[in-house]
């Protein structure tokens, strides 16, 4: 199946809309994913910068979209933030420099777990007729997660370069992301405002998770 990427700017903000979300919404948790990064010293451990920059922008996720129809959610120790009328979850992800290029897919800097692979199922189970669904819809589908599908926000952050996009994810290969079925490309190149990061390529988001975790249209 083609992957739908989502690049204008007009189409960007339709479709966020469609989930409840803003762009200046995600940007602002990906300044916290950078803020947590750049917090980080060479006395830290080595994972702290990833952990930290995940850390960050998970809360910063909760504090900005609870209360507005949407939820905390740790069930199984994977760690989002929940849509019920949309029936979605939204997951910070350190990314690596896949995120915000339109021929891309953005791939999660550390090995994930069996949460991470039955998102990618339960999201690709999910997308019949793509055309005539502007949301997933889960009804009737045989989900792991609650039913929900997974929309994740890929966060590429390497010294002054930060990019990142809202992406559906869809297939998982040896404990990464492998594929996607639709991607909004929030940072693209060029449109973030450098600023004094933290540089470390290897790092990864040091996130637990327990089994108890293209082509344009």
């Amino acid at each position: 199946m083609t992957a739908i990427i989502r690049s204008d700017t007009w189409d960007i903000d339709r479709r966020l809309a469609e989930l409840d979300l803003t762009r200046a919404v995600l940007i602002d948790v990906v300044e916290a994913c950078v803020a947590g990064l750049g917090g980080c010293t060479e006395n830290d451990p080595p994972n702290a910068p990833g952990y930290e920059s995940y850390r960050h922008g998970t809360r910063r996720a909760r504090e900005l979209l609870r209360g507005d129809g949407w939820a905390k959610d740790d069930s199984g120790n994977f760690c989002s933030v929940v849509n019920h009328k949309r029936r979605f979850r939204l997951v910070v992800m350190n990314s690596d420099d896949g995120a915000g290029l339109p021929d891309r897919v953005p791939q999660n800097r550390c090995k994930k777990g069996p949460n991470s692979e039955r998102a990618a199922t339960v999201n690709q189970a999910s997308l019949f007729a793509p055309e005539d669904m502007p949301l997933p819809r889960p009804e009737g589908q045989p989900f792991g997660l609650h039913g929900y599908t997974t929309w994740h926000l890929c966060v590429f952050i390497s010294g002054e370069t930060v990019r990142a996009e809202l992406s559906l994810l869809n297939e998982f290969q040896g404990g990464y992301f492998t594929g996607l079925f639709e991607k909004i490309i929030v940072l693209g190149d060029g449109d973030w405002k450098p600023a004094n990061v933290f540089d470390d390529p290897d790092q990864d988001d040091g996130a637990p998770e327990f089994a108890v975790e293209v082509k344009r249209k």
